[in-house]
């Protein structure tokens, strides 16, 4: 039997959602982002937003709202996470801080853990997808049917490869391969930035 047979007919004990979204601001000095990630559940609602300074890739400012909690102390955590300031927007410098600062999560919150590493793992994609929506031609992007669209499989081809000429996306997971590149599908979109290139020319303060 499936496992999808097992609990056809039976009611789900705790269903729980969470959700990214970013917002972004090329046009400051320095350029930043902000980033609103959420879990909501029977016994949870809550949003933790990071303001991040891309030219340093530096948590800047912080929000923990918490809507709904399973208990009346949960929100006591939020002052112990006043740390995320100035730290860096990457897993290993999240995990050094998390034990430095909340060891062992004794005077933290599991679910806001979460969230923060839901914020930073989603973040490269983000970047990318938003780049993607500013770089790439139209008629390449396959994204958008229109007239002018080039055929559907040139297009995915493309971004494909548009997506693994990056060193950050290169080898991250299994369709990002390299045992998947394509020269010859990457020439349309050779000139069209990569994540990586953007990230350091934000760090330079282009």
């Amino acid at each position: 039997m499936s496992i999808r047979n097992k609990i056809q007919n039976v009611p789900v004990g705790l269903e729980r959602n969470m959700s990214v979204s970013f917002w972004w601001f090329f046009d400051k000095k320095p350029a930043k982002a902000i980033i609103e990630s959420k879990i909501y559940d029977r016994y949870h609602d809550i949003s933790l937003l990071l303001e991040i300074d891309l030219s340093k890739q530096v948590i800047v400012d912080c929000e923990i709202e918490e809507r709904r909690t399973p208990f009346a102390t949960c929100p006591g955590a939020i002052q112990n996470y006043n740390f995320l300031n100035g730290t860096k927007l990457n897993r290993p410098a999240l995990d050094i801080a998390i034990k430095q600062f909340i060891a062992h999560s004794k005077h933290g919150c599991i679910r806001i853990d979460q969230l923060l590493y839901y914020a930073v793992d989603n973040f490269v994609s983000a970047l990318g997808y938003e780049l993607k929506s500013r770089e790439l031609p139209r008629e390449w992007n396959e994204e958008y049917h229109t007239q002018d669209s080039k055929p559907f499989e040139k297009r995915s081809a493309a971004v494909h490869q548009w997506w693994i000429k990056d060193r950050v996306m290169k080898n991250s997971c299994y369709t990002m391969s390299e045992n998947f590149e394509d020269e010859s599908s990457r020439n349309e979109l050779k000139g069209a930035m990569s994540i990586t290139p953007l990230l350091l020319g934000l760090r330079k303060g282009k």
